[in-house]
């Protein structure tokens, strides 16, 4: 009796369809919405543990409102040629053991038309030496909002790591706003490293399990 060995090209549609089913498999973890910044659960949305939170006064959101209507229709000559600065009212002691630290911009307003909208913003520190700043990625809005929307936005300037203990205060610059009434602004510090979702952990290692699949594939076509 003798057994019956699949034609090369049976062997090549299945090592394909094998290849077409993983490729689409990922493409669906690609095509899952993102997780909004502000959905994220409070405790561990952006490290391990919240040092200190900050709301601008009603002082410093007039200022910005100031600055948005003077600026407003008007072409800056860069990003960041002309902002409004804000410093925290106190100084934090953060220690070198609970590295890195993340400022959090957290943003309150409505949409004032239909369509995108974004804040520009720079975060970082104040310190002896002066101030380090880094531009705050995603407090910005899409294509479907809706006029009168009431937005919650979050973004931020990413992690930081000191050297040595020190004593710094969280420190802003604002740049301008489109497209957004703002309402409110809070500025929170983090201590350590968020964790990570299981989506995220899973495309992590998409590209390890795709060598994984593709080279178990090669083997079962060798053997066949």
């Amino acid at each position: 009796m003798h057994a019956t060995v699949p034609h090369p090209r049976q062997r090549l549609r299945a090592f394909s369809a094998a290849g077409v089913c993983f490729a689409l498999a990922t493409a669906g973890l690609l095509a899952l919405p993102a997780t909004p910044a502000g959905a994220r659960d409070a405790s561990t949305a952006w490290g391990k543990r919240l040092v200190e939170s900050f709301e601008l006064t009603p002082e410093d959101l007039a200022r910005l409102a100031r600055h948005q209507d003077k600026t407003a229709g008007s072409k800056p000559a860069g990003f960041f040629s002309e902002t409004v600065a804000w410093k925290a009212p106190r100084a934090l002691d953060l220690p070198a053991s609970g590295n890195p630290y993340t400022l959090v911009v957290h943003v309150a307003g409505v949409a004032q038309a239909d369509g995108e909208g974004l804040t520009r913003w720079m975060a970082g520190w104040d310190t002896d030496n002066g101030t380090r700043l880094s531009m705050v990625q995603g407090a910005a809005f899409g294509t479907g909002t809706r006029a009168g929307q009431v937005l919650q936005l979050a973004g931020t300037a990413g992690p930081v790591s000191f050297k040595e203990d020190r004593k710094v205060a969280p420190a802003l610059e604002f740049a301008g706003a489109s497209n957004l009434r703002l309402d409110g602004v809070r500025v929170e510090v983090w201590s350590g490293m968020r964790r990570s979702s299981f989506v995220e952990l899973l495309m992590s290692a998409v590209p390890l399990l795709t060598g994984v699949v593709f080279l178990a594939l090669v083997v079962w076509w060798r053997k066949r």
